[in-house]
């Protein structure tokens, strides 16, 4: 028995050896398989240079109870027809990065990893946009006339870059992949370990060493927050000097609820009293205003500042909108247009611009601050450059592309508003600031005469208000002089296509 045993073993070793080999294999690949659609293998292709994230678990969001009930899978192509979004049909993850500027907010380049159902090839997509196919070191690429280039990885991640540097960009498509990616951020890295099958929307961005400690003392002061005490306004702002980053999870179930997050280096004890002022004040003045945080609860624990609360449907687009790395058309394009007619008539593709540009501008809001303003309409404008632009009305495209150079006339005028701003506020000295400075111990110390404290600061006040109104005031010019454009250019296109735009 044994003896037979053993030669039936033996037989079998080898047929039982490959079934088990052959179902290791499928384990492979299909856990390869799925690790490439997730986030923290996209996360192995980010640049070294990124500062900030936005990850977005697409599938999972519009299979939300209030996605489902409200139909929004089915109104992300309906959207599309009006305004340019950041997840073309099809899309089951998308993890954006960029490097973005302090203390300007300013993206310096922004790229897309985008995992959908198919990818189109460089030749559908450069012939989508009107572009040239570019071989870019190993990897076949689209070169879009709007400033983007667009890189298929594999057959199920496309890859989305602006601006179109081709130095950067190869640069990139040549960086090795590896375990935990390349950025060298350490804030960054831990966000995106954090990503997973969980993560319904995650926005993240370093903020370390972005603001100096002087001119956080002087926000601290002329914030004017009653919870601070002005013998403590040191302390504070020491402790808020000492910031690493910020993020904000976004869940969507049966509401849209939001939990931010700031981290800092010191312990937060000082701030519990002043942390929802504090963090108003602070995303106000870097251009990122949201009045739904006015409702939310924040606490402080440990090392960092969190809130808590309920998000409209209005501030979440409003978040989205910051990021807006192009999309292409081939991706974003409805299949037909409702008239039946084919998108690549010129009727279909200039009313999708034209209305893309109206929704664009008529989101454009009024701001409490110059640096706010700056921040949204520059964001528009370069949202308008990045629409597809084949097959449109080639009066329509100077239309376009002169709103495009108004807007960023009016953002570069609300961003030397601010510098004037922050000029002439500066130039109204404290009293004891000449006597600031750091301790052996490296703490910011200053000494301040309460009474000649507040009147700096209203004559600050009184000096920021001229410059702003100023400001509005040429802002306005440049918005009414576009405002003025629209029934003409609109009288032109019906009278040309006898369609309604």
């Amino acid at each position: 028995m044994n003896a037979t045993s053993s030669v039936d073993a033996g037989s079998a070793g080898p047929s039982r050896f490959r079934s088990l080999l052959a179902c290791a294999v499928l384990l492979v690949l299909g856990r390869a398989q799925w690790a490439w659609a997730s986030f923290p293998s996209l996360a192995e292709r980010l640049p070294p240079a990124t500062n900030a994230v936005v990850a977005i678990n697409v599938d999972k969001v519009l299979n939300s109870p209030l996605a489902t009930e409200e139909g929004w899978r089915q109104d992300l192509q309906a959207r599309l027809e009006k305004e340019p979004l950041m997840i073309p049909p099809g899309a089951s993850r998308v993890l954006t990065a960029s490097w973005i500027k302090m203390p300007a907010m300013d993206s310096v380049w922004e790229m897309s990893l985008i995992d959908m159902d198919k990818v189109p090839t460089a030749e559908e997509l450069a012939k989508a946009e009107g572009g040239y196919v570019d071989k870019v070191w190993d990897k076949m690429a689209a070169c879009s006339p709007i400033n983007a280039y667009f890189v298929p990885i594999d057959g199920k991640v496309l890859a989305s870059l602006t601006p179109a540097d081709r130095t950067e960009i190869a640069r990139w498509v040549r960086q090795p992949l590896k375990p935990g990616g390349a950025v060298t951020s350490t804030y960054i890295r831990e966000v995106v370990d954090s990503l997973g099958e969980k993560t319904d929307i995650l926005m993240a961005v370093d903020l370390e060493a972005a603001f100096s400690l002087p001119n956080i003392r002087r926000f601290v002061a002329d914030s004017e927050i009653q919870d601070i005490p002005k013998n403590q306004q040191d302390e504070v702002a020491g402790i808020l000097s000492s910031i690493q980053g910020l993020k904000l999870d976004i869940k969507v179930e049966k509401e849209i609820r939001g939990k931010l997050t700031i981290d800092l280096d010191r312990d937060t004890d000082k701030l519990r009293l002043a942390a929802k002022p504090l963090t108003l004040a602070a995303l106000q003045a870097g251009g990122m205003r949201l009045d739904d945080l006015k409702e939310w609860q924040f606490t402080v624990s440990g090392k960092q500042v969190r809130g808590e609360g309920k998000l409209t449907r209005a501030t979440l687009r409003q978040l989205l909108s910051l990021v807006s790395s192009p999309i292409p058309s081939a991706t974003a394009a409805p299949k037909a247009a409702p008239n039946g007619q084919p998108t690549s008539d010129p009727v279909v593709a200039s009313q999708r611009y034209y209305k893309s540009i109206c929704t664009m501008l008529d989101g454009l809001h009024a701001s409490a601050s110059a640096q706010d303003m700056a921040v949204w309409v520059r964001n528009t404008s370069r949202r308008i450059d990045q629409l597809p632009i084949l097959n449109v009305d080639p009066a329509l495209v100077e239309w376009g592309a002169m709103v495009g150079m108004k807007l960023k006339q009016g953002a570069a005028v609300m961003g030397v508003s601010q510098t004037q701003i922050n000029s002439r506020v500066a130039g109204v000295m404290d009293p004891s600031y000449g006597d600031s400075s750091y301790d052996n111990n490296g703490y910011y110390v200053s000494n301040y005469d309460s009474v000649g404290a507040e009147n700096a600061r209203r004559q600050r006040r009184q000096v920021a208000l001229e410059q702003r109104g100023q400001a509005q005031n040429q802002a306005l010019t440049i918005v009414n002089a576009i405002a003025e454009t629209r029934p003409k250019i609109r009288a032109e296109m019906v009278a040309k296509y006898k369609v309604e735009f």
